[in-house]
């Protein structure tokens, strides 16, 4: 099956901030985030705190100025050290608001089920309507 994505920069309220053009799916997350970075929104990166999950494994050699938190794998054969699993759950805490704008999204069936229309562009368009959506739905609550 062909499969669409879109890499999503959302805040700790779930509100979508950015969201990148539509990228086939066998496209790797950390070459999406090459290829946008920085992406053009309103506020500085400096002090934007970047809560990633492995798929970007290597973003802190390539861009050593970002604020990165990304958990740390278990290594084979071992265990993680109490601190590494109390800064997992750390991030994880944090990475889950972000779950939840994609869940959010998610929530307009469209980006979800199989997508039939051959459109050009359409894709970007339903995302970008379907976020919009979900900021509106929040802004109401």
């Amino acid at each position: 099956m062909h499969t669409h994505k879109n890499l999503i920069i959302s805040d700790k309220n779930r509100r979508i901030g950015y969201l990148s053009p539509t990228v086939e799916g066998k496209r790797h997350d950390y070459r999406m985030f090459k290829d946008i970075w920085p992406p053009p929104v309103g506020k500085s990166q400096e002090n934007t705190a970047l809560w990633l999950d492995l798929g970007f494994k290597g973003i802190e050699n390539d861009y050593p100025d970002l604020n990165v938190a990304m958990p740390k794998k278990r290594p084979k054969g071992k265990e993680l050290t109490d601190d590494e699993r109390a800064k997992n759950k750390v991030i994880s805490g944090f990475r889950v608001l972000m779950d939840h704008a994609i869940y959010g999204i998610k929530r307009f069936r469209i980006t979800t089920d199989r997508f039939r229309n051959r459109i050009a562009g359409f894709d970007d368009t339903v995302m970008l309507l379907s976020c919009g959506l979900w900021n509106y739905h929040l802004k109401c609550d």
